[in-house]
């Protein structure tokens, strides 16, 4: 990476968040990445992480996937991560946009890519792509599952598995190296507490002093990487992944929901009640989304931060921002 000039698409979400601050400090430790970072609203994040206005090696572009702006031609692009997509619960309300979005926003990030001049470009997908995991083992990259086309629900998913599709098109067009990367579930400062995501919740709960109230029975399981090991680890993947191959990108400790639960409330405020659905209410499903990670230990990635430490590094972010934060 030293001395390379990267792209970054999504680069004030919560991906592109803990790559800045990675990038940060290799910078400090003297590798001169040139970051070019494409956002919508950069002064808003610059409002909220004023550190990054001096910082000369990043160059910002608003725009959207959907109408890239141009780079500028005496600024050659290395690589890109293409890391733009709305996992929030509300942009799924619109399954048809969703969709449309993400490949739109892939094609245009492949066309800007072969117009710089990229080498590489680093895709995030999610394990979703997989869809129902019905074992209770960590799901490999080789799973051949996958999600139900015939729902409007897959969109999100199923666009991803297109985007991998697209990428491989490209790179046997035009010799761009693509990395795929299948996204499961992440913790740490920057995860929104007020969206669908589980561990956000329950912190955001657990501050506040309030009763948790569980919406399921808490069987499913997940797994959480702290958004510094993220970082790390898309880093090294657009580096050292082999081009046209899939990697999964997440923790391999399972967790039930239920224990997720009462680790957040033990850690953060242990007199909080945990409300469970009476019988026949709440969610019955139940589900398994774990990945399995040794492709990627095979490049000397690892989960380094606890779950325990995620939690912590959560509450302590938050307890001077608003909980929306």
């Amino acid at each position: 990476m030293r001395g390379k000039h990267l792209l970054i698409t999504g680069s004030t979400g919560f991906f592109g968040k803990w790559l800045l601050a990675l990038i940060a400090f290799l910078n400090r430790e003297g590798a001169g990445i040139e970051v070019t970072a494409v956002s919508r609203s950069p002064e808003r994040f610059l409002g909220e992480h004023p550190q990054y206005r001096q910082c000369g090696w990043i160059t910002w572009l608003q725009g959207d996937v959907q109408a890239l702006p141009q780079v500028p031609e005496l600024r050659p692009v290395d690589m890109v991560i293409h890391a733009a997509t709305d996992t929030l619960a509300g942009a799924h309300a619109d399954p048809l946009r969703i969709f449309d979005t993400i490949l739109q926003g892939a094609r245009n990030v492949l066309d800007l890519a072969v117009r710089a001049g990229a080498k590489r470009v680093l895709f995030t997908g999610t394990g979703a792509q997989y869809g129902a995991i019905s074992s209770s083992q960590p799901v490999p990259e080789t799973h051949m599952s996958a999600c139900n086309s015939l729902l409007a629900s897959s969109a999100y998913a199923e666009a991803k598995r297109a985007q991998e599709t697209l990428a491989a098109l490209y790179a046997d067009r035009h010799g761009l190296e693509c990395i795929l990367t299948r996204c499961f579930a992440f913790s740490g400062p920057g995860l929104p507490l007020d969206a669908h995501f589980a561990i956000g919740n329950f912190i955001r709960d657990a501050i506040g002093r309030e009763a948790l109230v569980m919406q399921s029975t808490g069987l499913s399981v997940r797994s959480y990487l702290h958004g510094a090991d993220l970082a790390a680890w898309l880093l090294t993947l657009l580096v050292r992944g082999q081009s046209g191959h899939a990697y999964n990108v997440g923790s391999d400790q399972g967790l039930s929901i239920a224990e997720l639960a009462h680790r957040v409330v033990a850690r953060v405020a242990p007199q909080t009640p945990i409300i469970m659905p009476k019988a026949g209410e709440g969610s019955s499903v139940v589900s398994y989304y774990v990945p399995d990670i040794q492709k990627a230990r095979a490049l000397g990635l690892d989960v380094w931060t606890s779950l325990d430490e995620s939690i912590d590094s959560m509450v302590d972010w938050n307890l001077d921002r608003p909980l929306s934060s």
